[in-house]
């Protein structure tokens, strides 16, 4: 178990897998949480300026959520997440593009409020295979600090 004190400012990990993007995949999401008919219609998507199939931009938020978790050896004593900042959606994720998430410590304090517990701040980016971002995000989350030793 990684705690706040062995977390520092600079900790980078990037995921050894890639996520592959299917056309299934894309309608299956789409079709439930985002149906607009360039997001599950293949003709529909070929009329748009991107010219193919293309997922929403929070299903790929949430392969980079689960890139994320994937990429980590060993898990953090996360307690919970508090939000979000400075979200980008900055290239659309297409039918046949390998995802692969870089995450990087941008930020550790302790928390004021509540003791024994630290609060992380990470950059967070999804990209292609062709090194194009495809979203980026700023999260924060709040981390145990190592139990006192008896």
């Amino acid at each position: 178990m990684r705690y706040f004190e062995d977390i520092r400012v600079g900790d980078a990990q990037e995921s050894t897998k890639d996520y592959e993007l299917t056309e299934e995949d894309i309608v299956s999401f789409c079709s439930k949480w985002d149906p607009l008919p360039f997001h599950v219609d293949a003709q529909a998507a070929a009329a748009t300026p991107v010219g193919k199939l293309f997922t929403s931009a929070i299903h790929s938020v949430a392969i980079a959520i689960r890139l994320g978790h994937e990429m980590q050896a060993e898990p953090a004593a996360t307690v919970m997440g508090l939000g979000w900042d400075e979200v980008r959606f900055q290239t659309p994720a297409c039918v046949g593009d390998r995802l692969r998430l870089r995450g990087e410590i941008i930020e550790t304090r302790e928390s004021a409020s509540k003791p024994g517990l630290g609060i992380i701040r990470s950059l967070l980016t999804l990209s292609n295979q062709r090194g194009q971002t495809v979203i980026s995000l700023k999260a924060a989350a709040l981390i145990r600090q190592r139990p006192a030793q008896s």
